[in-house]
């Protein structure tokens, strides 16, 4: 069955031109909780709104903190308002609880997920100068692992971590993320592990992730969909045009979707994240995931 739906390319083109407007309007409500009642001494005035407003406009315009404030300024000027941007150091320091105010990263219940993981870079030379002149130094990343529905493309589970921690770890934390309703997980070769499978077993979970070229049936509670896809590879010559085989008949062409999302992600916002604090590094890669998600809503 052809589920491919026809797209109206004017529109869409349309869409993805008004990603670049400069034409804003702040809710009433925001301006009037702009800044919140002073409690104890020090404490910073601005409601959380705010800071959460600053972050979506950073993300969204790749802006360095000093330059968001400016742009913020900027808005409110030309607003004909008298409210004051915060400082960059507020944005800064008051990250994480920008970060904790954001809604669910999406309201769509999936039966279906795809996985996978990327890495984001957060110092180091580019490639071109690596390529040329080698690495003065070594380069360092951090590790976004998502879980997309394969319906709408939507990010429904996302976590951040360090670049040492295996994709495999993180695969029940994701499915937990993504909802009640989950009935089939796709995964690539890395969430081959006998956690990962007798997770998606004792949840009721039909899994699609493929067995290693060479692997053999395993007598243990939760492998059984394992010890089924090696039996069907090696009905298939075994090896790997077996394993190549049974990603065709099994449907596991799907997960791409999460390597789409992630070419999304990186062409709009780039590879490389400006915090250096790993608790900002999250932040700014949740409010990416984010924003991207509202963009692909409104194609």
């Amino acid at each position: 069955m052809n589920n491919h739906v026809k797209r109206d390319w004017h529109k869409y083109n349309q869409k993805l031109v008004n990603r670049g407007s400069i034409t804003f309007w702040f809710d009433q409500e925001c301006l009037n909780s702009w800044i919140e009642k002073k409690g104890k001494k020090g404490r910073p005035p601005f409601a959380k709104a705010v800071i959460r407003l600053g972050w979506i406009l950073k993300t969204v315009y790749r802006l360095p903190l000093r330059a968001l404030q400016g742009f913020m300024g900027s808005i409110l000027k030309l607003m004909g308002t008298s409210l004051p941007s915060p400082n960059y150091t507020l944005f800064c320091k008051r990250a994480k609880e920008a970060q904790e105010s954001l809604p669910k990263i999406s309201n769509t219940h999936p039966t279906e997920i795809a996985i996978d993981s990327s890495g984001l870079k957060i110092s180091g030379e580019g490639e071109w100068k690596v390529k040329i002149h080698g690495a003065d130094k070594r380069r360092s990343w951090i590790k976004i692992h998502i879980g997309v529905d394969t319906k709408t493309q939507e990010l429904v589970a996302v976590e951040v971590t360090n670049e040492k921690i295996g994709d495999a770890t993180v695969l029940p934390k994701l499915v937990d993320k993504a909802g009640k309703r989950i009935k089939r997980v796709l995964a690539d070769g890395a969430y081959d592990s006998a956690t990962c499978r007798k997770y998606l077993h004792k949840k009721k979970i039909q899994e699609c992730i493929p067995p290693r070229k060479n692997g053999k049936i395993r007598d243990e509670v939760g492998m059984e969909e394992r010890n089924f896809s090696v039996q069907i590879a090696s009905l298939f010559g075994g090896g790997k045009e077996g394993v190549e085989l049974w990603k065709k008949v099994s449907g596991y062409h799907k997960r791409s979707l999460a390597e789409t999302a992630f070419s999304r992600l990186k062409r709009l916002f780039g590879e490389r994240l400006n915090s250096k604090k790993f608790e900002n590094l999250s932040v700014e890669t949740i409010f990416r995931c984010h924003v991207l998600n509202g963009m692909n809503r409104a194609r």
